[in-house]
């Protein structure tokens, strides 16, 4: 059935939203019966109560409650989106505990093996979840999430105990937006993944509707708008029914929040600043086990500066070093036009890509060489733009580092030639050359070298600032937080991860492992450290490395140099992310002498 777009209809006298135009609305206020009509809800153990036993909400009203887990209600949705450009879902929600739930959902979203939530599209009928992740953060997604097949995650909370309005949008354009109590909270419309139109097809039955509250609570009321329904219309809803949902506290847009620490028995043995540097030396023995030995020698630099280009506030300079025997690394070099003497400079480390390299830390391409830059990747420019001068290089196995008839990221031939090496400490290895680089140019203030990584480059940047001491800040964004819980990526030698020495602990986790993820992030203390994540990715141990790492800097009496911070979304370095990092490096700059 195509679905032609319908008005929908708001009481002039309350500006309440009504069924009109719905193809599905649930008042458990006036009864369970749809008041849209077509579907009949059954009950699975949730009841509709007067809420009499309940002395917060005893004058309410009906609502559906649920008290455990298993409860829920169902209704049919059959073909009623079909071919829609926009859809609403949303509704009346009350949560008794926070937690991870399902609250209002067509499809299950599934749990994969590193613990991601997969909710793709379907092809044959149109699937939506509403719900809180296991910290009680809003997520949800409509017709799948974007470019990515995961449920996309916020920071704002659904508070306990009280009443919440939650509405997600997905418009005509694919983009994703988040309401709670009448205001928008959020959107991926500046996410990498964000505005991927997925067409809206609903040719099955599919799977029927449900309601849920696991964590114990009720719905009152759960609706779905073949629409967009607008910031006014939601708003309006929540200034006519909040004297009824009551409480329903106002809202306001997090961009960011403190990561929760979680601190797990026995991560450390006691130690105090003295007793530190006694367990910094042995986890420098387990670096130089799995990391394993660096050249004893460095050749010549031997700079050579290949082009130059105008790039309006800065300049973007072609350059390229020698940092083993017949191993150039080519790199940008960004140079903003207005600066007052020597700069800081900041080392940036692009993600994974297939084979653009550099190109995409300075805006110049996607992943491809050639293809279209993606949105939040120029992270080399941003700094630029923030008055940083930016050295954004090809590492080995990317971009110009990839030798003829060799794919990205294959590493067969490096072991080859270092087997008792790895990806990673040749990273660092040539992030070490680069500072020899920056330190002989005179525009830059050697005593202020930071570096910059997403992805890859964010646990790089972990590992490198770990190893060289020269690396004053740094910022990891969208690093992985583990060894043993990330997979066999560390042990293979085609991937983006390389670590062999850590393939035996990855594959038997009876081993004890010589190194673990947070002590070696633990080296970098006391040099400012912060590491950004988002919410929705899920991490393995990342509470447990922001709790361990913590601890090292509190000890020591710097804690306020170090910040895990949660921001909403997929695996990205959206605005907000970026602008904690130009925030990170400024302040700690000016500080540090």
């Amino acid at each position: 059935m195509r679905y032609a777009a319908a008005l929908l209809f708001i009481s002039v006298a309350t500006a309440e939203l009504t069924p009109r135009g719905a193809v599905l609305y649930f008042d458990f206020g006036k009864g369970v019966v749809d008041l849209a009509g077509g579907s009949n809800l059954s009950l699975h153990g949730c009841r509709l109560s007067d809420l009499k036993h309940d002395p917060m909400q005893r004058d309410h009203g009906p609502a559906l409650e649920c008290t455990n887990a298993a409860q829920y209600a169902e209704a049919a949705l059959p073909r009623k989106l079909d071919g829609a450009r926009a859809v609403t879902v949303g509704g009346w929600f009350y949560s008794r505990r926070h937690g991870e739930q399902i609250l209002f959902t067509r499809g299950m979203p599934e749990i994969m093996p590193l613990g991601e939530r997969r909710f793709p599209p379907n092809d044959r009928w149109v699937n939506f979840t509403l719900g809180t992740d296991e910290h009680g953060f809003l997520m949800g997604a409509i017709n799948g999430n974007s470019t990515m097949p995961f449920v996309h995650v916020t920071v704002n909370e659904l508070p306990i105990n009280t009443w919440s309005q939650f509405v997600v949008v997905k418009d005509a354009e694919g983009v994703q937006k988040f309401y709670q109590n009448g205001t928008l909270v959020h959107s991926d419309r500046y996410s990498c993944c964000g505005g991927k139109v997925w067409p809206f097809h609903d040719l099955d039955d599919g799977e029927p509707v449900r309601l849920s509250v696991p964590q114990g609570g009720m719905i009152g009321e759960a609706w779905i708008y073949p629409r967009e329904l607008d910031e006014a219309e939601i708003l309006s809803d929540y200034q006519a029914k909040r004297r009824h949902y009551t409480p329903a506290l106002p809202a306001k847009p997090l961009l960011w929040r403190a990561m929760d620490e979680r601190p797990s028995a026995n991560l450390w043995e006691q130690f105090t600043p003295g007793t530190w540097p006694v367990i910094r030396r042995r986890i420098l023995t387990g670096v130089a086990q799995i990391f394993g030995s660096p050249p004893a020698e460095k050749v010549p630099l031997d700079p050579q500066v290949e082009s130059e280009e105008d790039c309006g506030t800065y300049v973007r300079r072609k350059v390229s070093i020698q940092v083993q025997p017949g191993d150039r690394m080519p790199a940008y070099l960004l140079i903003p036009k207005k600066r007052a003497g020597k700069t800081p400079a900041i080392i940036c480390f692009y993600g994974t890509t297939g084979g653009a390299g550099k190109l995409t830390t300075v805006g110049l391409s996607g992943p491809k060489p050639g293809s279209p830059p993606v949105r939040n990747r120029d992270f080399a420019v941003t700094m630029a733009e923030a008055g940083f001068i930016a050295f954004a290089a090809d590492y080995l196995r990317d971009g110009e580092r990839i030798k003829p008839g060799k794919t990205p990221y294959d590493a067969t031939e490096f072991y080859q030639q270092f087997p008792n090496w790895s990806i990673h400490g040749k990273d660092a290895w040539d992030t070490s050359r680069a500072i020899d680089y920056l330190e002989t140019l005179d525009f830059v203030d050697a005593t202020k070298i930071g570096m910059l990584g997403h992805s890859y480059g964010g646990h790089s940047t972990i590992f490198t600032s770990a190893m060289e001491p020269r690396i004053k800040v740094a910022v990891a964004n969208g690093p992985v937080s583990d060894f043993i819980h990330h997979g066999m990526h560390w042990g293979v030698a085609r991937g983006s991860q390389s670590l062999p020495a850590m393939k035996p602990y990855v594959l038997d986790h009876t081993l004890k492992p010589p190194l673990t993820f947070y002590e070696v992030t633990a080296l970098i203390a006391p040099r400012p450290l912060l590491v950004g994540e988002a919410v929705g990715e899920r991490r393995p141990m990342e509470e447990e490395n922001a709790a361990a790492v913590g601890q090292v800097y509190r000890t020591l009496g710097y804690g306020d140099r170090v910040r895990y911070h949660w921001y909403a979304g997929d695996h990205d370095f959206p605005p907000e992310a970026k602008q904690a990092a130009i925030e990170w490096f400024h302040k700690w700059f000016k500080v540090l002498k």
